[in-house]
């Protein structure tokens, strides 16, 4: 998915479903981690996008809460 389209994506949840999006986000974060560590994935670039993901769905989650 290209990044302007995710970001539209996000922005259209609401903060409920943010926070289920972060977690899962995190969570696959953890994974493909571990993942690397334990040599069965060689695919470096999804844990950077996972990465990304996370922060881009934190800074939104914090406009929408000082918004309020």
């Amino acid at each position: 998915m290209k990044t302007t389209e995710e970001i539209k994506k996000i922005r259209s949840m609401s903060q409920d479903e943010l926070v289920k999006e972060l977690k899962s986000a995190q969570k696959k974060l953890s994974l493909e981690s571990l993942k690397v560590q334990a040599g069965k994935s060689g695919n470096y670039s999804v844990i950077s996008n996972t990465r990304k993901t996370v922060a881009r769905i934190q800074t939104i989650l914090n406009e929408k809460e000082v918004g309020e």
